[in-house]
């Protein structure tokens, strides 16, 4: 099984060798995604990533240390790693003298209704009250208004990719949601490499 996951690993990069990152304008921000109880041991793998110009600068997938009870605490868990990224990516951008990205970068979108929720709700409901106090951190950052969180439909929630496999359209919609692109070089290769064939022959 090991061994098949680890062929598919090298088919993978042999056929996306091409690919780079592609700044050119565009979404500044960032998405925060959960896989509910995917793994075998029923911790949900998050995943998250950041965008400048319309392509990625800072991205990550980590299973959760513990067990999440249902999807919306496990959306929840996630965005508490997504907001701690994006507070450190904005003051990151500040020292390197680009202070014009900081509050962009820390627009954060979720496909989770139930966890924006329960950001926005200042009532410690009862059936949230096993989620251990470090998470809700994140409801003291938007309360505050150094986050900016908004729900994204699933469909177009580019941080899927970094949860669980998806089908090949959704999959590639989602790489060149990242800025991932077929580099110039590369297709300038292939049309150098085309043109010396025709002269040969």
């Amino acid at each position: 099984m090991h061994w098949t996951a680890l062929r598919r690993i090298f088919r993978y990069l042999g056929g996306t060798k091409a690919l780079g990152l592609e700044y050119r304008g565009g979404y500044c921000g960032g998405y925060t995604d959960a896989d509910w109880g995917s793994g075998e041991d029923r911790r949900s793998i998050a995943g998250y990533v950041f965008m400048i110009n319309g392509a990625a600068i800072s991205w990550a997938s980590k299973k959760q240390g513990s067990v999440a009870l249902s999807s919306t605490e496990a959306e929840y868990m996630s965005l508490t790693q997504g907001i701690k990224e994006a507070l450190w990516l904005g003051e990151l951008l500040s020292d390197l003298g680009a202070p014009r990205y900081k509050t962009e970068i820390r627009q954060v979108q979720c496909d989770n209704q139930g966890a924006i929720a329960l950001t926005r709700n200042p009532q410690y409901h009862a059936r949230t009250k096993h989620i251990d106090i470090q998470y809700h951190f994140v409801r003291q950052h938007v309360e505050s208004g150094l986050i900016q969180l908004t729900y994204c439909p699933t469909h177009d929630m580019v941080a899927d990719i970094f949860t669980k496999p998806l089908p090949r359209p959704q999959f590639e919609k989602h790489t060149l949601g990242l800025g991932l692109t077929q580099s110039a070089n590369h297709t300038n290769n292939k049309f150098r490499k085309l043109n010396r064939d025709t002269r040969e022959e």
